[in-house]
């Protein structure tokens, strides 16, 4: 996984340095971003192999917005995104089950608190599932 690169959109400090100490000790190179305009900022300058996206960013459905932009994006259409957030399970909603639809423009729902180990499985399967489309 040797350069593969990560482009966390968090702005939870704490989160993205707990992405960065999962990640980058696997070989993963981190594209650290605090708001969902400097993470459209970085993966227009370089395409990330996967999108760790939280939903509630400056606003509740920020993430969602953010998602959208990207996947209308023809250079990143096909980037796996994985929405991370706590708010689906605060607010009684289930977003894994509107994975892929226009409501939920991403590949994975992962809720916070966040598995290092289930971060990491899910990581490598969708760039393994992203690349081997790719083929």
């Amino acid at each position: 996984m040797s350069g593969t690169h990560v482009l966390v959109i968090d702005d939870d400090p704490d989160v993205r340095e707990a992405l960065r100490l999962i990640l980058e000790p696997h070989g993963y190179r981190m594209t650290l971003c605090a708001t969902g305009p400097q993470g459209r900022e970085a993966a227009a300058k370089e395409t990330p192999d996967v999108i760790l996206l939280d939903i509630m960013l400056a606003t509740v459905s920020e993430g969602f917005h953010v998602a959208y932009e990207l996947k209308k994006n023809e250079r990143l259409a096909d980037v796996p995104i994985i929405m991370i957030s706590s708010i689906g399970e605060t607010m009684g909603m289930d977003y894994a089950r509107e994975l892929g639809s226009d409501y939920m423009p991403a590949e994975l729902f992962l809720r916070k608190p966040l598995d290092a180990a289930r971060v990491l499985k899910e990581v490598e399967k969708a760039i393994g599932k992203a690349h081997s489309a790719q083929a």
